[in-house]
């Protein structure tokens, strides 16, 4: 993939570290990004930070009902998902 303006990427563990840098360099790119973490307010920090085009998902990656709402999220957001970084 060449070109990142307007596709969309999920991020796990996007509240902060790797994971908030990853966001960070997506939204430069021009990409819309729902971040998962199982932190609700460093995930609604980074979402606020992030501005326009993210959406935050509180998701506990040891539970699959966790994750399948994270994925239900970003496809009911945005129909789709292009880059999936499981951090």
């Amino acid at each position: 993939m060449q070109e990142l303006d307007g596709k969309v990427c999920v991020v796990t563990g996007g509240a902060g570290g790797i994971g908030l840098a990853l966001a960070r360099r997506f939204r430069l790119a021009g990409m819309r990004v729902v971040l998962g973490d199982v932190e609700r307010a460093a995930l609604d920090r980074a979402t606020d930070a992030l501005g326009d085009g993210v959406v935050g998902v509180t998701c506990d990656v040891t539970v699959p009902e966790s994750v399948d709402a994270l994925r239900d999220a970003a496809l009911d957001r945005y129909g789709g998902v292009h880059v999936v970084c499981l951090n």
